[in-house]
């Protein structure tokens, strides 16, 4: 909990909480069978099955199965049902036309092939079931957004309130750096919004798309400032400050959520 954003309460209401219900609010309909793959903690599955839905969470990661297989024990009685599993997604085999929806929250990015994941996704999914994706598309990284986070992270690397190595004083080389992380430096960032997005359109039909501000996640994981009053004021603008920027195109965003629908008949 320390060195992550669940370190204090404001920090999880500025960022999980609103991914949450971007994820949940966007689920229609009632007793549905949902798939959530790369669940890590669990907490979306958890809240999807208070809503009482029926839902399995596979992670790859032993550690967070283990957490959410405790967090799981919050759960209220009268809910839907909720299993977690250690799997690897490519390699597991689920059963065709089981689920109402199959959710990637901010993994298909990682997948080594995200077309063949949809492939997979596609299958497992009900007549006219639903796919949701909530992913970064770091690539979309350009000059005038990484020097907005410079002018953010600079000042407080300056007041020793910021964890992450530091930025050159030159701004054309701290730009030039920053540039370099979300490019190029994120080896767990394989696939491109395009990689994504391509055979997500082509295997479902869309219902919704929409951006969503996330460079401000970033800042907010290495931010450290002692006085949590002046923290959460200084969070909350820096996320305000991205939304503005990102609703006057100033900015290029780094999530975006798809919502679609199972296509009855794949593309040739």
């Amino acid at each position: 909990m320390k060195g992550s954003l669940w370190r204090r309460a404001f920090l999880v209401k500025l960022t999980h909480a609103p991914n949450a219900r971007l994820l949940t609010g966007s689920i229609s309909g009632r007793n549905l069978k949902i798939l959530d793959v790369g669940c890590g903690t669990g907490c979306i599955s958890l809240e999807l099955s208070r809503m009482g839905h029926d839902v399995l969470g596979l992670d790859l990661n032993e550690r967070m199965i283990e957490i959410a297989t405790r967090t799981k024990k919050t759960k209220d009685s009268g809910s839907g049902k909720l299993q977690y599993e250690m799997a690897d997604f490519d390699k597991w085999s689920g059963t065709a036309g089981a689920y109402d929806a199959v959710i990637f929250s901010r993994v298909l990015h990682d997948l080594p092939d995200p077309e063949n994941a949809l492939l997979k996704a596609h299958r497992l999914l009900k007549s006219r079931g639903r796919i949701l994706c909530l992913e970064y598309a770091y690539n979309m990284m350009d000059k005038k957004t990484a020097t907005w986070l410079y002018q953010i992270r600079k000042p407080l690397e300056l007041q020793d309130w910021y964890s992450s190595p530091h930025l050159p004083d030159d701004p054309g080389k701290g730009v030039d750096l920053i540039m370099h992380e979300a490019v190029t430096g994120r080896k767990q960032h394989i696939n491109t919004f395009e990689e994504m997005i391509r055979p997500l359109k082509r295997l479902f039909h869309q219902e919704t798309f929409s951006w969503h501000p996330y460079h401000f996640w970033d800042v907010l994981s290495d931010m450290r400032i002692p006085n949590p009053r002046i923290e959460e004021r200084l969070a909350t603008m820096i996320k305000k400050l991205e939304e503005f920027l990102l609703g006057k195109g100033e900015i290029q965003p780094a999530l975006f959520l798809y919502k679609g629908t199972k296509a009855r008949r794949l593309p040739r």
